[in-house]
């Protein structure tokens, strides 16, 4: 229904400025809604269809943005502080996810680039008008920031890594942590549930930054503390899908080093497996390590190199087995 949508609040407004001929405090509303609803679209596009709509899901966000620098020029908007503020959010969404569509699709720099655009907006939105959708907006950012600066790290071997890349993600999910943790504390009602998955995804990822860098007690009592939102959101109800999601999550890192020895001997390949190539023609690629990027053309899959910034495409039964 969204593209619909889209298309309506078009013709609407098209309409409106037609009749009035100027830019008015109804276009003003439509072109917000029309902005909220392309990020919408771009956030169910990214995270639906495994990984088919993600050209749709760029496309929505980039036009988001396109809007938004044209409706910052309104003089109109400018002397709204208001409706200023929820067009400055929305192009923050947008930044936040071309961020972790660039992040899905390992286009790791990328990522960051959007990531940080993102947070230098919202920290300067709150500087003006703090409010717990702000800060929830902060802490998914920081979260996902300090996610994708860990795996920047992990392209290299593990004595050219950079671990000034891990410790500052590893802050900035601190941040995210601080900051779910204080609305968890003032939330009530079905919202409390998301921002309790969003702490519960944060800690997990905060243990794989914790095991990059060798904090390996640390990394588990993260784990432990994943575990214990589970619990919290759960109570008695073991069917609790925040519970269940949690347990999956906890399971996972709990056998991290049996999974990682099964990454180099299985032939189910799935997007950040870490697999060694073999049977390769070219003899020289033959027991180098790489990591699973996705599906390419004619039954190949992309491999992102260790150790470098090369990306190669491979028939799938060359992988290793």
């Amino acid at each position: 229904m969204m593209p619909k949508e889209i298309n309506h609040i078009q013709q609407r407004i098209k309409k409106h400025k037609a009749n009035h001929g100027q830019f008015t405090i109804e276009v003003a509303r439509l072109e917000l809604i029309h902005i909220e609803t392309r990020v919408k679209l771009g956030d169910l596009l990214r995270t639906s269809g495994r990984g088919a709509n993600l050209q749709g899901a760029e496309k929505h966000y980039f036009q988001a943005l396109r809007d938004t620098t044209r409706l910052t020029q309104q003089a109109f908007l400018i002397a709204r502080p208001t409706l200023l503020l929820n067009l400055r959010t929305n192009q923050a969404a947008s930044n936040l996810g071309l961020g972790c569509l660039y992040r899905d699709q390992h286009l790791l720099d990328k990522a960051s680039g959007q990531l940080t655009q993102a947070h230098d907006l919202i920290q300067s939105l709150i500087l003006t008008e703090d409010s717990p959708d702000l800060q929830e907006l902060l802490g998914v950012t920081f979260s996902v920031h300090g996610e994708v600066l860990n795996r920047l790290a992990l392209l290299l071997a593990p004595g050219q890594r950079r671990t000034r890349d891990s410790c500052v993600g590893l802050e900035m999910q601190q941040n995210a942590v601080r900051i779910f943790n204080c609305l968890e504390g003032s939330t009530l009602g079905p919202p409390l549930h998301t921002i309790r998955y969003k702490l519960m995804a944060t800690w997990t990822s905060m243990s794989d930054t914790l095991d990059t860098l060798g904090f390996n007690a640390e990394s588990t009592t993260a784990i432990a503390e994943a575990q214990a939102i589970g619990r919290r959101a759960s109570g008695e109800d073991n069917t609790c899908q925040l519970h269940l999601q949690q347990s999956i999550d906890a399971c996972t890192k709990h056998t991290m080093d049996a999974r990682r020895d099964l990454d180099d001997h299985t032939p189910t390949l799935h997007i950040g497996n870490k697999i060694r190539l073999h049977g390769l023609n070219n003899q020289a690629m033959n027991g180098r390590l790489g990591t699973v990027l996705g599906e390419a053309n004619n039954n190949r899959i992309g491999i992102q190199l260790q150790g470098e910034q090369r990306q190669i495409s491979i028939q799938n039964h060359q992988s290793t087995i």
